[in-house]
């Protein structure tokens, strides 16, 4: 049975510089698969090269229940299923937040008018953004709920893989909490995801593997208990122990 998605000898380059290096793994579906690294690994170049956004693969296969999708536009990606959010706080600020998500259901879905506005109404109900603040700017919303504003633009889009990119960056605890359980909700609606976080205990109690990226590279994969004790991972986030070559 083909994997429900897959990645295979993914390369980016920039000049002379490679940002991914013949980068290989699958996803299983409804799994949470954890991605760590040290700034400049690789992992939001991994993320761009799977939707298009700004820009795609220089080389290897990307699979989406077995159909070949690196060559596709990155609306035609969203369409299939396959949905992002941003290390940086995204969105329309001129707009109204409601407006934020109606952009991206009718351009995604083609929904329009009471349709799209119960899609809106669901994923803000879903993530937990608040509907009395459908009618303000994106602009006025502080860091926590222009996260939320964000996720829930992607989840009104019907995500069947939805990659999350440092969701928690910038967080309180009791805000990583709450997207701690947004991404465990999430889930539970048999929503795939692939997690990007640098706040590490959250990103080990919601993945059941974790995937490790060094210069492009993948360095481990597995269990995540497993995982962060390797040694290949420990050196990368702490550096060689002393009197080591």
């Amino acid at each position: 049975m083909e994997p429900f998605f897959e990645i295979r000898n993914l390369s980016r380059s920039f000049g002379g510089i490679e940002a991914l290096k013949n980068l290989s793994f699958t996803v299983d579906e409804a799994e949470i698969l954890g991605i760590a690294g040290p700034n400049g690994s690789g992992k939001s170049t991994l993320f761009n090269a799977i939707t298009q956004i700004p820009f795609g693969a220089s080389s290897g296969l990307v699979l989406f229940r077995g159909r070949r999708i690196e060559k596709a536009s990155d609306i035609a990606i969203a369409r299939m299923g396959i949905v992002r959010t941003f290390q940086r706080e995204t969105a329309f600020e001129s707009l109204s937040c409601v407006d934020n998500i109606l952009v991206a259901v009718e351009q995604t879905l083609g929904a329009r008018g009471g349709e799209a506005e119960r899609l809106a109404d669901e994923a803000s109900e879903t993530v937990g953004f608040p509907k009395n603040f459908h009618n303000l700017p994106a602009a006025d919303l502080p860091v926590f709920y222009r996260k939320q504003l964000m996720l829930a633009t992607a989840v009104a889009q019907k995500p069947k893989l939805l990659l999350l990119d440092e969701p928690a960056s910038s967080l309180f605890d009791h805000e990583i909490d709450r997207v701690r359980d947004t991404i465990w909700r999430l889930n539970a609606l048999g929503v795939t995801i692939l997690l990007i976080e640098h706040v590490l205990p959250l990103l080990t109690c919601l993945s059941s593997r974790l995937l490790v990226l060094e210069q492009g590279t993948r360095i481990a994969l597995g269990p995540v208990e497993e995982t962060i004790r390797a040694p290949a991972v420990i050196e990368a986030f702490l550096g060689k122990p002393e009197g080591t070559a």
